[in-house]
């Protein structure tokens, strides 16, 4: 009798610490999804703040500026496509990108992050770190 109730504690505690380990791997994927998600909706953040900047400072004309804190570092990159111009946003830890049309040229720098100026120089809007 004693040795039969050992034997089904035994069996419990094992199902028992079998369901935890599932559980904490469980939860340790939900904690890494959940960190990607909030990481894509900084990026995103970021690069719209950077884009309505961009424009804001491409209507106001030559000589204006305005500074942003981006949250999430960001690579802006410019093109042209046509008679249209675009602004690239990409964040290489996570590989996302966003691309929006822009009235003027972008140039930038490297990866911005913090404190960013963005410029308006003769019709070309420039992106950089403020110093």
């Amino acid at each position: 009798m004693r040795a039969q109730v050992t034997v089904e504690y035994l069996l419990l505690s094992v199902i028992a610490l079998s369901l935890i380990s599932f559980s904490v791997l469980a939860l340790a994927h939900i904690r890494d999804s959940s960190a990607r998600a909030y990481a894509a909706l900084l990026f995103k953040s970021s690069a719209i703040d950077l884009g309505n900047a961009m424009d804001e400072v491409c209507a106001l004309g030559a000589g204006n500026s305005r500074m942003v804190y981006v949250k999430q570092a960001v690579d802006v990159s410019g093109g042209q496509s046509g008679a249209m111009h675009y602004a690239e946003f990409q964040d290489s830890q996570y590989g996302l990108s966003l691309s929006r049309k822009t009235f003027c040229p972008v140039n930038s720098a490297d990866s911005l992050h913090g404190k960013v100026e963005v410029k308006n120089e003769d019709g070309r809007v420039s992106v950089a770190a403020f110093p």
